[in-house]
């Protein structure tokens, strides 16, 4: 049993990892999810792009959602509602108008259809290469990444991203920004589609990469800790909750890195080539059974830890101090005496 010593005594604990023990990689438990013949359907932000991609160069079935990107929990389970049967609500969404005909709500805005017969017709397509992916899927992965969202408060329904604009002026669409009780309750149900109603297994990762902007009267800085802070914690409390859902901690690797800018390119806010391999590996590392490869990733570019307690320190710090109440007496009176002296010299 790991014990945490200190010049109080010694605990016995059942978990410890301190702070001056951290290192790479990430300590984590192995849970073998992925085998060759596992088949993972991917969705959420950027990190669902990468890890399809990459599940693709190692020749492991399954792929992203045809849609594209999902940025919250809002719009995954409604997406992921509407292949088991769900999600009614979203017949009543019209498409939106634009100069060069109308655009999807839920879909990739840059694709621009003439008749709503083309843009339904282009819809249901991408409907059912999702249905066959994640019906099909064996393991599915959540990535998450915003709070901030815009939904129609006629319909109820969350749209993917900001309406197009020029579309914008002439739909309902409310600005939202979802709060912790909300994703849990989504993440609920994102689950009950994937375990129960699927029969695949789920994880769920946090996307590192900040927001390109804020649309609250907040700072981007806080704005995006606010918005990183109510994902993780509702991830976290989920996680806890389900003994059939595991998290991975691509979010971490990144934001807690020694140079955070390692790992990131010049703007800042997307990360390097470099860091994602790492990521996708470290990923496998985690959750591949024994018949996958591990692929070797270059380190070389990662900062090494370097500022560590040591462990005279970390018992100072749970000593403690000891005051005395003689000493400090001792101390104000020799203060008053020099204080006296000083003043008789300038007298003088």
């Amino acid at each position: 049993m790991p014990k945490l010593e200190s010049r109080l005594g010694t605990w016995d604990l059942p978990h410890l990892h301190m702070w001056k023990d951290r290192g790479v990689p990430y300590r984590a438990a192995r849970v073998p999810l992925v085998e060759p013949s596992t088949r993972i359907a991917t969705i959420g932000s950027c990190f669902a792009t990468e890890l399809a991609n990459g599940l693709k160069r190692m020749k492991l079935g399954g792929g992203q959602h045809p849609a594209g990107l999902f940025y919250n929990t809002k719009s995954i389970r409604q997406e992921l509602e509407r292949i088991v049967g769900g999600w009614p609500e979203r017949r009543a969404e019209p498409y939106w108008p634009v100069d060069a005909g109308f655009a999807h709500p839920f879909k990739d805005v840059t694709h621009h259809f003439a008749t709503e017969a083309e843009i339904a017709a282009w819809s249901d397509d991408l409907d059912r290469e999702a249905d066959a992916l994640f019906t099909n899927a064996d393991l599915v992965v959540v990535t998450l990444g915003l709070i901030e969202t815009w939904r129609n408060p006629s319909t109820g329904n969350t749209f993917r991203q900001i309406p197009h604009p020029e579309a914008f002026g002439r739909t309902p669409a409310e600005f939202h920004r979802l709060d912790q009780a909300t994703m849990r309750e989504d993440l609920e149900a994102i689950r009950r589609v994937v375990v129960e109603g699927l029969g695949a297994k789920l994880v769920v990762t946090v996307s590192p990469v900040p927001l390109v902007a804020t649309m609250t009267p907040l700072d981007v800085f806080v704005a995006n800790t606010e918005s990183k802070s109510r994902i993780r914690s509702a991830v976290s409390e989920f996680v806890a909750a389900h003994d059939d859902v595991h998290y991975f901690h691509s979010y971490e690797l990144v934001t807690t890195a020694e140079r955070q800018s390692d790992f990131m390119k010049e703007d800042g806010r997307h990360v390097k080539r470099a860091a994602v391999e790492y990521i996708l590996a470290d990923f496998l590392r985690v959750f591949a059974g024994p018949g996958v490869e591990v692929p070797e990733v270059d380190r070389s570019w990662m900062t090494d830890i370097a500022q560590r307690a040591s462990p005279s320190e970390m018992q100072d710090r749970l000593q403690p101090k000891e005051t005395s109440v003689r000493t400090d007496a001792k101390a104000l009176a020799k203060k008053i005496a020099q204080r006296g002296r000083s003043r008789l010299a300038r007298l003088w």
